[in-house]
């Protein structure tokens, strides 16, 4: 008689937080290592950062010249 239970290969871990709720799904058969997909799911009342306010790189190197 086999005494060894046995692990599931596929499985689902849910993290919340205020805004978002992130699901990763695990498949032990085709990766060992991390989760094979992440979902994330915005809570009603969510808003995103807006665009413009956003600044890249080029753009602080571009400020910074102009000083």
């Amino acid at each position: 008689m086999n005494n060894k239970q046995e692990q599931p290969t596929k499985f689902e871990r849910v993290y919340e937080d205020d805004e978002t709720i992130s699901i990763w799904k695990y498949d032990l058969k085709k990766f060992r290592n991390g989760p094979v997909e992440v979902e994330y799911k915005y809570k009603k009342g969510f808003k995103p950062q807006n665009p413009k306010s956003k600044k890249y790189l080029k753009d602080l190197v571009k400020e910074n010249k102009s000083k």
